[in-house]
């Protein structure tokens, strides 16, 4: 009795396209997951007109069939990783694949901002946005803005933020300049976590008032020669970067923490709420007469560094 084992056919064939398959792509720089795409379905077809073959002609003579199972699994799993790949090709999940293993991080400049601030113009409202931001008042007339952001890229395409309307949000109204940082695109990706990492800095006149909604985010304040007042609501950490000859006091209210040099902070502790247990701190700082006063209200911290 001749016994027939099925399936020792279609794993010879398998093993075979498979080499040739990867033999092609590794002579010709082909893809090979599209190559694989499309030579999968061959497995089912030769391992189906094997077990047709074999139950027609063993009608004929006198033999057994036996199923070589170690030889069907081999195939099977040829083609279930055929199939899974048909089914990330059709969800985008590849095209996902692809992109993050050609891409790359990088670090790119933002598209600067440099304008005068315009006649008439008498104060700066500030709304920071969701990205830590470094604001310095200058001797000049002008408002400026630069920095750098963290995105992943393609080889060969442009930077995600091309002008600065991309990012910025700049408008006069009457005497007031207002300027908003816009939230980033966020990218979707295999390796992309949704946020983007932006570190801005701000310069503005030191003669006009500026007010900062910080959004809860982090800010480093460099006042230098402050011939205004400034004032800071809303934020998360605010460290303040003072000079020997600066003329600032600082007007600390509703802050849960106040840092800086030893015995420089007169403060004093307040109940959120009288039925409330918690305790916030209202503090004063004083360098030269204080003639110019920043106000910062509803913080977490407040970090002095002076010398």
């Amino acid at each position: 009795m001749r016994t027939w084992r099925v399936g020792t056919i279609s794993m010879g064939v398998s093993l075979v396209g498979l080499g040739v398959v990867l033999l092609v792509s590794q002579i010709t720089e082909m893809n090979l997951t599209t190559i694989l795409l499309s030579w999968w379905p061959l497995l089912f077809i030769i391992l189906g007109a094997e077990i047709l073959f074999y139950i027609y002609f063993s009608r004929k003579e006198s033999s057994f069939v036996k199923y070589d199972l170690l030889s069907i699994l081999f195939v099977g799993l040829i083609g279930t990783t055929g199939i899974a790949l048909v089914l990330l090709t059709s969800s985008g999940l590849m095209d996902q694949v692809r992109a993050a293993v050609k891409s790359e991080e990088k670090t790119v400049d933002l598209p600067g901002f440099n304008e005068k601030a315009g006649k008439g113009i008498q104060r700066v409202v500030l709304d920071s946005g969701s990205y830590p931001l470094t604001i310095e008042s200058g001797a000049d007339e002008k408002v400026s803005i630069f920095g750098t952001y963290d995105e992943r890229v393609m080889e060969d395409t442009s930077s995600l933020l091309k002008k600065r309307e991309d990012y910025l949000m700049v408008e006069r109204i009457g005497d007031t300049l207002y300027i908003r940082f816009k939230d980033l695109p966020i990218q979707n990706g295999l390796l992309d976590s949704g946020t983007m990492n932006l570190k801005a800095t701000l310069i503005i006149p030191a003669e006009l008032a500026l007010e900062i909604d910080g959004q809860n985010t982090d800010l480093v304040l460099k006042p230098r020669q402050l011939m205004n007042d400034w004032s800071v609501k809303d934020s998360g950490n605010v460290s303040v970067f003072l000079q020997n000859d600066s003329d600032i006091k600082i007007d600390a209210r509703g802050v849960e923490e106040l840092e800086g040099p030893e015995k420089s902070w007169k403060m004093t502790e307040v109940k959120e709420k009288e039925t409330s247990d918690i305790v916030k701190k209202n503090g004063i700082f004083n360098t030269g007469k204080g003639n110019h006063i920043l106000t910062v209200t509803d913080t977490f911290n407040v970090k002095v560094h002076y010398p």
